[in-house]
């Protein structure tokens, strides 16, 4: 072992050991005890913790709410995963030789960057029966109870795609302007139009940023909590036909007008939420695997 390998050693904790540290503290620590709760029956700080063993995995089972909540959680995963992957490379190809599209994308990406809440309270009073919307749907016929438990979660998938199109748009942008030009030169020479250029070109080459950005949207879907709660309004609670499986976990535990107190129910929703983004990331991860494309 050369010198400067040694002192490289000697220098690898010291520089890594703060940060292990604060992901112990933070994350792993956090989620061993969310684990250990969600075996006991408990009210909170101030309450013995009764163990309860596997109750309250079995209480989810049996829970219709719950069970609601997880078919919205994957409806916005699925619904709105398709749409905005859709949407995001159909923005892709149009905005490649857009000789504004520095302007687009920062318009597209803006919503993205507004907090959820005001995006959905601004959404919420728009499409009031008596907002803005309605008023201007209704000489033509076309004004919707919007916010009406047949229409309100509909409502929500098309208030996501909205909102996160374009960030993603802002990822495959960024993964497609690092290909060399002469390709899509190539390309067009071969007489290869826009969506065969993207088809064959963009996709395989930006392969990484595409999966890094389905990786992210699955992590970030399931855990969609203040635009729904905002939109839907804070005075009780959202409805049952909006409720995700963070909202539910918020009202089971402390949240709401009349909370259930019931944290360690809540713990294992927690502990479901983990196991189903692992398997989904995983799952999503071998599916996606390609050799890296060198250029």
């Amino acid at each position: 072992m050369t010198a400067l390998s040694r002192a490289r050693r000697r220098l690898y904790w010291p520089f890594v050991a703060p940060a292990t540290l604060i992901y112990v503290a933070f994350f792993v620590g956090p989620a061993i005890a969310s684990i250990w709760i969600s075996l006991h029956k408990w009210r909170g700080a101030g309450d013995e913790m009764d163990f309860t063993g596997a109750a309250n995995y079995k209480r989810l089972l049996e829970d219709d709410a719950f069970k609601d909540s997880f078919a919205n959680s994957l409806k916005i995963l699925v619904i709105c995963g398709v749409f905005i992957f859709a949407l995001a490379f159909l923005m892709t190809i149009v905005l490649r030789e857009m000789k504004s599209r520095k302007t687009v994308r920062a318009l597209l990406f803006f919503p993205y960057i507004v907090s959820p809440v005001a995006i959905g309270v601004g959404l919420g009073l728009l499409l009031d029966p008596s907002g803005v919307v309605n008023g201007v749907l209704e000489p033509v016929g076309l004004n919707r109870s919007w916010l009406a438990p047949d229409h309100i979660f509909a409502t929500i998938l098309i208030g996501i795609i909205w909102v996160t199109t374009g960030f993603y748009v802002t990822l495959l942008m960024a993964g497609q302007e690092r290909i060399p030009a002469y390709f899509y030169e190539d390309a067009t020479l071969a007489g290869a139009n826009r969506w065969r250029q993207f088809w064959h070109v963009t996709l395989p080459m930006s392969w990484d940023i595409v999966t890094v950005a389905a990786v992210l949207w699955v992590i970030n879907s399931l855990k969609i909590f203040e635009f729904i709660y905002a939109f839907t309004g804070t005075g009780d609670s959202p409805p049952s036909e909006a409720r995700t499986i963070p909202i539910y976990q918020f009202l089971m535990t402390t949240g709401g007008r009349n909370p259930a107190y019931a944290l360690g129910y809540g713990c294992a929703m927690g502990v479901v939420m983990i196991a189903l983004v692992t398997v989904l990331v995983v799952g999503l991860r071998r599916v996606m695997r390609r050799e890296a494309v060198h250029f």
